[in-house]
């Protein structure tokens, strides 16, 4: 995408369209009505971003030293600069140049205007008219300072010059800017004369400042042609705190990767390419100046954030669409094996239809299956709980185990009890009598706990006052032997 630079010079005001290759194209309008004209008329269709170099005479520099402070206290202290030095212009910025390292600390600021509103406002309004943004409002001096980039002297006067505004000196401290002067020019061939007339000028000027120190070296870079390099090398001389240095602008263009090709010392186009490449973050701009850029920034982040959103509703819908896809392929065996039971079950609802069994009867026959279940238990049901209660008493062996229904047995419960006779015998009975009849009496009391209903048939010794002693030596006894009689009763 071309970028549209504004710039604004003493006597002329240009709009540069800088294509992506590096071509140029200028149009410029006079400071007329006619001219103003013109160039609303070149704004009718133009919605991208406009940057504006301004390189006058109206702009001022001073150096102060100020308190470190911070958030509002700091603001409120450069509002008050700002209308001690330039109370009739809006166009002015505070650069912090460095915080010192002695004393309290304090920060030594830069504060700059433009102080002739009146030659920028006027394109200003057209600008603000047709709506177009404005990113910012910049000055030579402010982006100058980037073709200094890989020079390590201290202290810095760099010239450069502009044809349609005129010789540009400005003062660098470890390349930060301090001071600016503008010189206009009647004509090219005054260019070389200025440099050497003007050049010890400024230099005083600096010495009143203590700008550089006594004792160290101010060393003035020139941008130029080769052409103008020989002729002023033979009028500047270097003297022992004043030393000159002759950059050539193709050379630097090369450095800087510009493709434009000069022909003489007019460095305009290496920094306007400079102020389209990289766009410094201060410049004389308030918010009202770049409110339409402001809306148009806003617009843009919509925009990248709609696209975002439609992008992940894209994703989202083709991983949704994917996992449908899955989903239906697995859902097809499930749907053949549906239709199969459906058929099934209808096949079946046939077979219904043509039986000769009324509905009635089969809902009576279904009842008294019920009814019949209630009365006769699966062997599992009743003996569940007694398998339980044998693993926990190993010593217990079953010899026979029989069961059968009895009514009489029932009660309390309405249904027939399950009467379960247990023949066994307790290992290990002939070496304690007393121990073996105590594990045996547990036995029947787990039981009982497990919800059967429990008496002695036979014990193995009975030691009650009814029993005999006769049984001691008998073998039944001396195995252990013995008959519980088991009643599990139904659990309504």
């Amino acid at each position: 995408m071309s970028r549209t630079i504004l710039f604004l010079s003493a006597e002329t005001f240009r709009a540069h369209i800088i294509g992506r290759s590096g071509e140029s194209v200028v149009r410029e309008f006079g400071n007329d009505a006619d001219g103003r004209g013109q160039f609303s008329i070149m704004l009718e269709r133009h919605r991208h971003p406009l940057l504006m170099l301004v390189d006058v005479i109206e702009e001022d520099f001073q150096l102060e030293t100020v308190p470190h402070l911070f958030g509002s206290n700091r603001r409120a202290l450069i509002e008050r600069k700002f209308e001690q030095y330039y109370r009739t212009t809006p166009f002015r910025q505070a650069t912090l140049i460095k915080r010192q390292s002695d004393g309290r600390r304090d920060d030594e600021y830069v504060f700059s205007a433009l102080t002739n509103p009146q030659r920028i406002s006027p394109w200003l309004e057209i600008l603000h008219s047709r709506h177009v943004p404005l990113a910012g409002i910049y000055s030579v001096p402010n982006i100058s300072g980037a073709l200094l980039k890989g020079i390590k002297t201290e202290h810095v006067l760099l010239l450069t010059w502009e044809k349609h505004a005129g010789l540009r000196q400005t003062y660098f401290h470890e390349q930060r800017l301090h001071f600016s002067r503008l010189i206009s020019l009647n004509g090219e061939g005054n260019l070389i004369d200025a440099i050497s007339n003007e050049t010890p000028r400024t230099r005083q000027y600096l010495k009143s400042l203590s700008l550089p120190p006594a004792g160290e070296t101010l060393d003035v870079y020139i941008l130029c042609h080769p052409d103008d390099a020989v002729p002023l090398q033979s009028k500047l001389e270097n003297e022992r705190d004043l030393i000159y240095h002759y950059l050539d602008l193709n050379e630097i263009a090369r450095r800087h990767k510009f493709k434009h090709v000069f022909v003489d010392s007019d460095s305009t186009p290496l920094l306007l390419e400079q102020l389209a490449r990289k766009t410094p973050r201060a410049h004389y701009g308030n918010a009202e100046h770049t409110h339409f850029y402001l809306l148009w920034q806003m617009r843009r982040v919509l925009y990248m954030l709609a696209g975002g959103v439609a992008l992940a509703g894209m994703l989202w819908s083709a991983l949704a669409f994917w996992q449908g896809e899955h989903y239906a392929r697995d859902a097809e065996p499930i749907m053949q094996q549906t239709q199969s039971l459906r058929a099934q079950t209808q096949s079946i609802q046939r077979q219904f239809s043509n039986g000769s069994v009324p509905a009635a009867d089969m809902k009576a026959a279904v009842l008294l299956a019920r009814a019949l279940n209630l009365y006769s238990h699966p062997p599992r049901e009743i003996l569940y709980e007694l398998s339980a209660v044998l693993e926990d008493f190993p010593r217990i062996s079953v010899g026979r185990l029989a069961w059968r229904a009895s009514a009489a047995d029932a009660p309390p419960s309405p249904y027939p009890a399950q009467v379960i006779t247990l023949d066994g015998a307790v290992s290990g009975f002939g070496a304690s009598h007393r121990s073996s009849l105590e594990y045996l009496e547990h036995f029947q009391q787990a039981l009982v706990q497990h919800g059967y209903s429990v008496s002695a048939t036979a014990l193995p010794l009975d030691i009650t006052s009814k029993g005999s002693i006769s049984g001691l030596g008998n073998s039944e006894a001396a195995q252990g032997q013995f008959t519980l009689k088991i009643i599990w009763r139904h659990p309504s």
